[in-house]
């Protein structure tokens, strides 16, 4: 007759992970050890959801609720127009309306911005000057997110109705908010979205991107192009910016400017050195003007003006342009202009 062992009875769950009374030091080590790992790879996994999932939803949820709100189509009214094939179909959404609504509820909300054919598509916030950067790690309510909002320069009163404007926004690793700009020195990414669209109290209005810009902000990496001035004594002045903007555009865009344009810029960081901006500049669409872009004639800036570490690192140097905006349309180094004295 056959003795059969009898099994050892099954230790308990806690037993098992648990340092316990009777385990062999080495015992008490290894289930230490298992239990400090497995709280790490809980608390990292967690901490990576919620970075890279639920984070991410709230601003998406936030965004869109907004969104609905100030894109909600106009109840119709029990006339109905019509109009010639030919006719140019109106939007039929009063967007000024729209925007006084949201602000009796957000009164920092002066306005929306688009960038057609990227995820661009946020709310402008705008603090006052005592803390120009107010809405940098906050929403539109006002609560901590370190997505922060897009916020227009303080110095730009009223937003968008004066002759230089910017925006300020994240470049988000997820490439939300302002992430998709930095992509625009690509010529494929700006032929793909050549225009901005802003809705602000004037209404819906489009700008034609102008200029795509790599900047420094250390003064270690060069001198310094203020592409935060949004103030000009004359025309002169604004001109003289507009031209240093066209030198240093990685995009020769084709579109055209001059004195009498009105200038939007976005701003975000960059990554190709310490504390670098990605600046996109755009004109506003003129009274009349097509508002479409033929981006089949853009090309590389061959003579673009970078940053001095820009030349340190990569080589080569900056390429000497004419210094004065004037003398440069005359000998046609300024080709985007269109104003008064060409022909001169």
């Amino acid at each position: 007759m056959r003795h059969h062992k009898e099994k050892a009875p099954k230790k308990s769950f806690v037993k098992r992970w648990f340092p316990c009374r009777g385990d062999r030091p080495s015992t008490v080590i290894i289930k230490i050890v298992t239990l400090v790992c497995l709280v790490v790879f809980l608390v990292s996994g967690w901490m990576l959801l919620d970075e890279m999932v639920l984070k991410p939803a709230q601003v998406d949820q936030s965004v869109n609720t907004l969104k609905d709100q100030f894109f909600a189509p106009v109840s119709s009214s029990s006339e109905s127009s019509t109009q010639t094939d030919d006719a140019e179909e109106e939007d039929p959404i009063d967007y000024a309306a729209q925007l006084a609504k949201l602000q009796k509820q957000y009164p920092d909300i002066v306005g929306w911005v688009q960038v057609p054919g990227t995820v661009i598509d946020y709310p402008i916030l705008q603090s006052d000057e005592s803390d120009p950067e107010y809405y940098l790690y906050r929403n539109y309510e006002k609560e901590y997110s370190k997505y922060g909002s897009i916020f227009a320069s303080s110095d730009s009163v009223p937003f968008a109705q004066c002759r230089s404007s910017l925006l300020y926004g994240h470049s988000m690793q997820d490439g939300r908010m302002f992430a998709a700009l930095v992509q625009f020195s690509d010529l494929s990414v700006y032929q793909n979205s050549p225009t901005i669209t802003l809705y602000t109290s004037e209404g819906k209005t489009t700008w034609k991107i102008f200029s795509v810009m790599k900047l420094n902000t250390l003064k270690s990496q060069g001198e310094f192009f203020p592409f935060t001035q949004t103030s000009f004594a004359d025309d002169d002045a604004f001109m003289q910016h507009v031209y240093e903007m066209y030198q240093r555009s990685v995009i020769d865009t084709g579109v055209t400017i001059n004195e009498g344009d009105e200038i939007l810029s976005l701003a975000t960081c960059s990554y190709e050195y310490e504390d670098f901006r990605t600046v996109v500049v755009a004109r506003k669409v003129r009274d009349g003007e097509d508002p479409t872009v033929d981006t089949k004639a853009a090309s590389y800036n061959s003579r673009v003006v970078y940053p001095d570490i820009w030349y340190k690192n990569q080589g080569g140097s900056a390429p000497v342009w004419t210094e004065n905006w004037q003398d440069a349309v005359l000998d046609g180094s300024f080709a985007a202009y269109d104003g008064a004295i060409v022909g001169e």
